[in-house]
């Protein structure tokens, strides 16, 4: 696996200036949205496009050929999955998911967010329906598994976006295909086991 760093400018919106994740508890995966947008693509709006408008920006992107970009450090705060709307199955902000997995990080959504205690993967998508590309999967199976190994974070706290907000449609395939992401932790244990 090849990461390229690519660090976005610190910035209130996307790369908020010294504030570090207080604890790495979560791997949570992402889709870009945009059918064959590449990650230089994303790393533009992130850098250019959010800048003094929304809060939004993840530590890593994958892109179609399976490269792997980092925008920000693992040990700092990108926004990636918080939120202020209400999830639609618990009633409260974050699902039951993720207040099991971040504790206070998602209890008081004012004063704390699960991305003081998340790494963020955005993953570069073929079409709309939010299948990958081969290359992209498995850059996302060699990246999850490292990072789970280097901060020990177990296969639970492996999560998508979705299952963060409830809310989002977010990455589309496995919000859609739950079992595909089973599938995907499957590999991730794979890797880790083998």
């Amino acid at each position: 696996m090849k990461i390229i760093d690519k660090f976005l400018t610190e910035n209130d919106y996307t790369r908020p200036p010294g504030r570090k994740i207080a604890e790495k508890r979560a791997v949570i995966l992402h889709w870009v949205g945009v059918p064959r947008q590449k990650a230089p693509a994303v790393w533009d709006y992130f850098e250019h496009g959010c800048a003094g408008k929304i809060y939004a920006s993840a530590h890593y992107c994958i892109d179609l050929d399976g490269t792997v970009y980092r925008f920000i450090p693992d040990d700092s705060v990108a926004y990636h999955c918080g939120s202020s709307q209400i999830d639609p199955q618990s009633g409260k902000i974050y699902t039951d998911w993720a207040r099991a997995i971040f504790g206070k990080y998602a209890k008081e959504p004012k004063r704390n967010s699960p991305n003081n205690a998340a790494i963020g993967i955005e993953m570069c998508v073929l079409d709309a329906e939010g299948n990958f590309a081969a290359e992209t999967l498995q850059a996302a199976v060699e990246l999850t598994a490292y990072l789970c190994k280097t901060y020990q974070i177990p296969i639970e706290r492996v999560g998508t976006h979705n299952m963060v907000v409830g809310w989002k449609d977010c990455p589309r395939l496995w919000t859609r295909y739950p079992d595909k992401f089973e599938d995907f932790k499957k590999e991730v244990i794979g890797l880790l086991n083998g």
